[in-house]
């Protein structure tokens, strides 16, 4: 028996999940198909909302609509599903050089910062810092997600509602045409693929500039007395609570292959013991690697193929997924519900001109 679903959605990872939320919320039927792999990007990602980034202390473009539709969203979540999702925390960043301070400096006159950068301080008003460090600031409006506990209650919603089954879709298996799309014993006005990097597999929408990046984490737990606030210092530490923290992360461009690289381990590992010797002896709980959906003007890919509006596109939100996709999802379920066009910098229609034409 054929079913019939508005919108037939590929991955369940935080992009297809939170669209699948705001189009079930809307009153439209979707069906998600997922692997159910636990060594995805977002189940891998420490779910940290940073404003402000990078080397030269750069704020995320759009953070002004970004930041206050994520915390809203997530905790308009908390309260659905009864559980805390999004922990708004203290957090620091240590310099790196007096090149970075400077540019502290710089960025704390400018207006358009100042809601996000903190006082200085010097490295021994910090006890879990040794004195040798040159210090840092306070960075605000951040805090993290619980990736895993949302994509679990949502999985759980999903699968009383009946819409998501677990396995994975070969695109071989979709039939596309100007009616309608076909897949199984279901028939779909849409499909939406939100399955992050594999997304350069897809013959449809390989010709989007993706660039993955491979990154590792660790979670460890110690003894000693652990950071109340998150610390970033060229990698970043993320308390979690009776003596567990997350560490990390790495980036590696080439190979693409989720396996933990010696060299990434090293990395992390090096890292720990020169900023926090006292943790060097912590217990390695967990080694995890995931693949960023990065793309090349670093903003997501999102909407309908240019040939083909029945194929649609949710992705590369690269490292900042957990802050970009509350916005750009009810963005997108404007567009697919309401005809509402996109703003143009998420919009794949920027590189309409490298889709081929057959």
């Amino acid at each position: 028996m054929i079913k019939k679903i508005n919108i037939l959605i590929v991955g369940q990872g935080l992009a297809g999940s939170l669209l699948g939320w705001r189009l079930l919320q809307a009153g439209h039927s979707v069906l998600i198909v997922d692997p159910g792999l636990k060594h995805t990007a977002s189940r891998t990602a420490a779910g940290l909302i940073n404003p402000i980034t990078g080397k030269r202390l750069v704020k995320t473009e759009h953070v002004e609509e970004y930041l206050p539709a994520a915390i809203g969203l997530y905790q308009q979540l908390g309260e659905f599903f009864g559980e805390t999702f999004w922990h708004a925390k203290r957090q620091v960043r240590l310099f790196q050089s007096d090149e970075e301070c400077e540019q502290w400096k710089k960025r704390r006159s400018e207006a358009a910062y100042k809601p996000y950068l903190g006082d200085q301080f010097n490295a021994d008003t910090k006890a879990y810092l040794h004195d040798s460090l040159k210090g840092g600031f306070e960075q605000k409006q951040c805090g993290y997600l619980d990736t895993n506990l949302l994509l679990d209650a949502l999985k759980q919603y999903f699968q009383e509602k009946g819409c998501i089954t677990q396995q994975h879709l070969n695109i071989s298996d979709l039939t596309v045409n100007d009616l309608t799309i076909q897949w199984q014993n279901y028939t779909a006005d849409k499909v939406v693929f939100c399955d992050g990097y594999q997304l350069q597999n897809n013959p449809w929408f390989s010709w989007l500039p993706l660039q993955p990046a491979q990154g590792e984490i660790f979670t460890l737990k110690t003894s000693k007395t652990l950071p109340e606030e998150i610390v970033q210092f060229g990698k970043w530490l993320l308390p979690l609570g009776n003596g567990m923290f997350r560490l990390g992360s790495t980036w590696q461009w080439k190979p693409i292959d989720e396996q933990i690289s010696a060299k990434a381990e090293a990395t992390l590992t090096v890292a720990l013991e020169q900023q926090f010797p006292q943790y060097s002896d912590a217990k390695l709980i967990q080694k995890q690697v995931g693949v960023r959906p990065g793309t090349r003007d670093k903003m997501p890919f999102i909407g309908n193929h240019p040939h083909c509006s029945k194929l649609s596109v949710f992705n590369g939100f690269g490292s900042k997924g957990t802050l970009m996709i509350p916005w750009c999802s009810e963005r997108f379920c404007e567009l697919l519900t309401k005809g509402v066009m996109l703003p143009s910098f998420v919009d794949i229609k920027r590189y309409e001109g490298d889709c081929p034409v057959d």
